[in-house]
């Protein structure tokens, strides 16, 4: 019974890392070249130079607060796209995400920033407006 501590400890240590997973993979997709997103964009998205992907399941909770939010920004702005993961895994797997709700900021074929997780409206355009870091 000496190695309970120890194993209760190891395991603390696994689901750790397990939650945290999907984080530091999507991070880990920052600075590479955007996949191919055949069929995802229409001709005016495809001449934009930045574009926020934003990834989402329907079974998601948080992705139901999220997502009336994001459908209001698509009908304001261009360049704000709407992905199903669960409808287009191939893609998601693509761009590293793991875990919804995601977003990704894409600047001239690259990834520039991800979000894993919640955001508001005024975050949201934030991330879209900010400047290259």
């Amino acid at each position: 019974m000496q190695f309970f501590p120890y194993f209760i400890g190891f395991l603390t240590v696994i689901f750790l890392a397990l939650q945290f997973y999907p984080y530091f993979k999507l991070r880990a997709a920052r600075g590479k070249n955007v996949p191919s997103v055949v069929g995802v964009l229409n001709d005016t998205q495809q001449q934009l130079s930045r574009l926020l992907y934003y990834f989402m399941a329907p079974k998601c909770g948080m992705c139901k607060n999220i997502t009336p939010i994001v459908d209001e920004l698509i009908k304001q702005r261009k360049d704000v796209i709407r992905i199903d993961a669960s409808q287009n895994q191939q893609l998601a797997r693509s761009f590293s995400v793991m875990g919804t709700p995601a977003f990704v900021l894409v600047d001239n074929g690259v990834i520039e920033k991800v979000k894993l997780g919640g955001m508001n409206k005024k975050n949201i355009l934030k991330m879209l407006d900010a400047p290259n870091d």
